[in-house]
């Protein structure tokens, strides 16, 4: 029995290809989280007349890789002409000298009476330094003759996000933020040991303030570069908080796309980074937690020194 062989035999280059589609598993979710308040909040930034969904079109796009090398940076999205977006750093209030301010309350509670922050920026820089963590801070392009000011609105403010912080008016909204930023972590003792601590530092927050002005010529002197310099008026119309690991808003570009309108962004999951980089030992996780939640509740203070609670909130995390 023979078997017969197909005349025209198919030369296997010219068969035809299959092509199996792959869709990309998203890795992050992005939730919109309504607006910052219903109530009205002591900042004169507002919301922009962008609504929400303009702002969900692709924000995943703006996402980059942090780059664990490049200098802190401030939560405020105003134009920044050296900014690379290839190299950027993570963003939290204020920059490195905000840290100090979350030490002092979390973890120097008991020593409320002395000290200044002029100070307490000098050891977290030296900190940032030691553990291999660039720093970094900005000014802005215009004219700070008073000494006191520098033109970053976290750092100018210090003393309205201690009023922000304890105003009982605003404390039921600052906690519900709190807690949502947090999540299971939210311990409810220690946001009011923090908020206490708030309230005595209050009382003398003239004094310990009263050198805030020289911290960036501090900054720079300690870590050649750090500080930079941003150009144009505040336009943030949106709050961003991104809690997956390792990335950070492209905020020049945002603002870009957006017809100007910038974007607060904060990088909660750097706070939790350096927690553990200032405290790595097993039995410190009390003092982790401590200056975690001051880190928080004075970003969500900040938020509300600088805006009127009208601004939409979105939340970034990575999926399970």
């Amino acid at each position: 029995m023979t078997t017969s062989m197909p005349t025209n035999p198919v030369d296997p280059q010219d068969a035809p290809t299959t092509t199996t589609a792959t869709t990309e598993v998203p890795t992050t979710f992005i939730a919109y989280i309504g607006k910052l308040s219903e109530g009205a909040w002591p900042g004169p930034l507002t919301s922009s007349e962008l609504p929400h969904q303009r702002f969900e079109e692709n924000l995943e796009d703006y996402f980059v890789k942090s780059n664990p090398e490049s200098k802190t940076r401030c939560i405020d999205g105003r134009h920044d002409p050296d900014l690379d977006e290839q190299h950027l750093g993570p963003q939290a209030p204020a920059g490195a000298p905000g840290s100090a301010l979350a030490y002092r309350l979390g973890i120097d509670e008991d020593d409320l009476t002395r000290g200044t922050f002029k100070e307490d920026a000098e050891t977290m820089i030296e900190t940032y330094m030691r553990l291999g963590i660039n720093p970094g801070g900005h000014r802005d392009a215009g004219d700070h003759q008073d000494g006191q000011t520098v033109g970053c609105g976290a750092l100018d403010g210090l003393q309205e996000v201690l009023n922000a912080m304890t105003n009982p008016g605003l404390v039921e909204d600052h906690k519900r933020l709190v807690k949502l930023i947090l999540g299971d972590a939210f311990v409810r003792d220690d946001y009011l040991k923090i908020l206490g601590a708030a309230m005595v530092l209050q009382s003398r927050s003239v004094n310990y303030f009263a050198a805030r002005g020289e911290i960036l010529d501090l900054l720079e002197k300690k870590a050649p570069g750090s500080v930079s310099i941003l150009e144009g008026d505040h336009r943030e119309g949106v709050v961003i908080v991104n809690l997956v690991e390792g990335t950070t808003l492209a905020s020049n570009r945002f603002a870009d796309d957006h017809e100007g309108v910038q974007a607060f962004g904060y990088d909660f999951w750097r706070s939790e980074q350096l927690a553990h980089k200032i405290f790595p030992l097993p039995r410190q996780s009390k003092d982790r937690r401590h200056i975690t939640h001051a880190r928080v509740m004075l970003t969500v203070a900040t938020l509300m020194a600088l805006t009127d609670g009208s601004l939409p909130i979105f939340i970034r995390c990575p999926l399970p």
